[in-house]
């Protein structure tokens, strides 16, 4: 049986030597958000139409979170950001702040995602936590519920 090489990290391959590589038992990975799943799939539920219109609601409100867990230096889940080897802060809101100027989330239809602006923005957010890295935190299920009760009351 044939594996798709797409779907494991290459750090889930082993074997040494002159032999063909095979992945570990359980190395799949989920692709997409998986964060974002449980609100892409009760999205799915409504009429189109409406559906869009949550998205657009849902991707300024997903960033404002994102933006404020930067401004006060927690991680998404908020616990406090981890400091630098040297013990000092970290530089992530450093004068150009690029990486808090750059991330958002958008929505394309009834897909919202986020859109990474710098190439070194998926090693923050699994080392520093700056999004949801697996499941979504509370205040942010919180707000995405809020706007699916709303949507509810319109229908």
């Amino acid at each position: 049986m044939a594996t798709n090489a797409a779907s494991y990290r290459s750090s889930d391959w082993s074997g040494r030597g002159k032999g063909p590589l095979f992945p570990r038992r359980g190395a799949k990975r989920q692709i997409g958000n998986a964060a974002l799943a449980d609100f892409k799939r009760q999205l799915r539920e409504f009429p189109l139409s409406l559906a869009h219109d949550i998205a657009q609601r849902a991707a300024p409100a997903i960033t404002d979170q994102a933006t404020s867990a930067f401004d006060a230096g927690n991680t998404v889940y908020g616990e406090a950001r981890p400091r630098s080897v040297y013990g000092h802060p970290l530089t992530l809101l450093g004068p150009k702040a690029v990486t808090r100027k750059t991330i958002k989330f958008v929505s394309n239809g009834t897909i919202v995602r986020c859109v990474l602006g710098t190439k070194y923005a998926k090693y923050l957010i699994g080392k520093y936590g700056i999004l949801p890295n697996g499941y979504l935190p509370e205040s942010w299920s919180r707000r995405l519920d809020g706007l699916l009760a709303s949507a509810t009351v319109q229908l």
